[in-house]
């Protein structure tokens, strides 16, 4: 059985503005087919006022057998972090296992991560 055509999954998470007047920031998380040998990598990037780039993490990189299911697991696991730090400035009590992932994306109460924090912290 030929293995299945991998392709990458990428999310922005926008974090809610506290004043009106506050540029917007976003983190961008990725993770990807890297080679034709099977190698992935996890990115994360977070981006300041005006979409300028913000020093980000080091990627990282996944090999052998098992390197899609460990990258994928790094990049849920980098989004999950994110997340709860969102919901923590917004004063809310998120737990790791409220974050979902749907076709490799975060929900929360089946709701985009990201509109339901910025649901909550404009609200």
């Amino acid at each position: 059985m030929p293995p299945a055509t991998a392709t990458a999954t990428r999310y922005t998470l926008v974090y809610p503005k506290a004043r009106p007047e506050q540029p917007p920031m976003a983190v961008r998380f990725t993770v990807a087919p890297d080679d034709a040998k099977g190698a992935w990598t996890v990115e994360r990037q977070p981006y300041g006022a005006a979409g300028r780039m913000l020093t980000g993490d080091q990627p990282r990189h996944y090999y052998g057998d098992e390197a899609q299911a460990r990258a994928e697991a790094a990049y849920r696991g980098l989004v999950v972090r994110e997340v709860l730090h969102v919901g923590q400035l917004l004063d809310l009590e998120l737990e790791p296992r409220d974050v979902r992932f749907r076709d490799g994306l975060p929900t929360i109460d089946g709701m985009d991560a990201g509109q339901w924090l910025d649901a909550l912290g404009t609200g």
